[in-house]
């Protein structure tokens, strides 16, 4: 039998945590994390907002690594949500809180970098497929979703996008060309810095001309611009400001031209690989 990759201790930490929120504010952080409550559970717990948390997590599977990353989303919001406290309240008790929850989760076998939460190697926790493919197609299908939701007047939903497509367009290159990392990372700057290897895409490379030095540098400070926008002005962690409709379109286009350029990259090398071959 599975064992659940977040335990119910935990769980419930995280539950008092988020009894402080209100009802609103408890749909929108599970929503930001793509989870819907089970309708019509009723939990025996005391407490509409107990409740509330309680019918989200009745509708997850923890055994599930799928559903368990949507999860760790939520917890994510939670900790952002009380740094945040902590930062307009010095000395107050929200730090022990935080540490609390940190050491829960680090007892199932997560760690804490940089905002997210990654799956050590005794959380047994199985990364879902990418849906994310190294094609033309699937690069303008993902850039057209985060277009939509700008023009739904989601800013935010389409910078997270954005972000997510670079995220899972690096992982899967590094899949494709053999180059080990760690399949939790979140950070898109390690992912690239990682990338540019079997590309042979780094600036500092001696064979590269001094014009084309200039443009991969420029990318790799494209890349640390969007990590720095999807931090503070998406749906991947608590916002710091509400992004424009013209800032997220400027995003989801830096995303598009850089998964068009990797992409191109990547079949380029693959050819020349196969002309040495032949």
């Amino acid at each position: 039998m599975s064992r659940d990759l977040i335990s119910k201790t935990t769980r419930n930490e995280f539950r008092e945590a988020l009894v402080g929120y209100t009802l609103r504010k408890i749909d929108m952080t599970f929503d930001a994390g793509g989870l819907k409550p089970r309708p019509g559970y009723d939990p025996q717990v005391g407490g509409q907002r107990r409740s509330s948390v309680e019918c989200y997590y009745a509708n997850i599977d923890f055994t599930s690594a799928v559903d368990v990353k949507k999860l760790l989303a939520v917890y994510e919001e939670v900790l952002e949500n009380l740094r945040q406290s902590a930062e307009r309240n010095p000395g107050s008790q929200v730090d022990a809180t935080i540490n609390a929850l940190l050491r829960r989760m680090e007892r199932d076998g997560f760690r804490y970098e940089n905002g997210r939460f990654i799956a050590g190697p005794n959380a047994a926790i199985v990364h879902a497929p990418s849906l994310v493919l190294l094609t033309e197609e699937s690069i303008q299908e993902h850039v057209e979703k985060a277009r939509q939701k700008i023009v739904q007047g989601d800013s935010a939903g389409a910078i997270a996008n954005a972000y997510t497509l670079v995220e899972e367009f690096l992982k899967q290159l590094l899949r494709k060309t053999g180059t080990p990392f760690n399949e939790s990372e979140g950070d898109i700057r390690s992912l690239y810095k990682a990338v540019i290897v079997p590309l042979h895409l780094d600036p500092k490379g001696e064979s590269l001309e001094n014009y084309l030095k200039a443009i991969l540098e420029g990318l790799q400070r494209q890349i640390g611009g969007l990590f720095e926008v999807a931090n503070k002005a998406s749906d991947r962690h608590a916002r710091r400001y509400n992004p424009a409709p013209h800032h997220a379109r400027l995003a989801v286009n830096a995303a598009f031209t850089l998964c068009e350029f990797l992409l191109e990259s990547f079949e380029y090398q693959q050819k020349k690989e196969q002309r040495r071959a032949s």
